[in-house]
């Protein structure tokens, strides 16, 4: 996983996805679209990168979506859950 930047050292949208991603990655409990939100626009505090929280929903929606193509999160009535290999509650 890459380093996650966060505050002042957000420089451009790439930045703000690699924080996206490892937020969701690293989460141990369930979680909705909106938790992760709230979690990213704090580490944005201090951030020159102005992204707006229909914005951010939206980068989380389709990093989701992806991970759970590739099995890395579940869904379950609007909630999410990060997979890793010891986790098996959801199988």
């Amino acid at each position: 996983m890459c380093k996650i930047k966060s505050g002042r050292a957000i420089s451009n949208t790439e930045d703000v996805r690699n924080l996206i991603t490892g937020v969701i990655l690293r989460q141990e409990k369930e979680y909705q679209n909106s938790d992760i939100v709230k979690t990213v626009m704090h580490y944005l505090k201090g951030s020159k990168v102005e992204v707006d929280k229909k914005t951010i929903s939206r980068m989380i929606d389709d990093g989701l979506e992806v991970f759970s193509d590739y099995g890395e999160v579940r869904c379950w009535n609007g909630f999410y859950r990060t997979v890793d290999i010891d986790n098996t509650k959801w199988l």
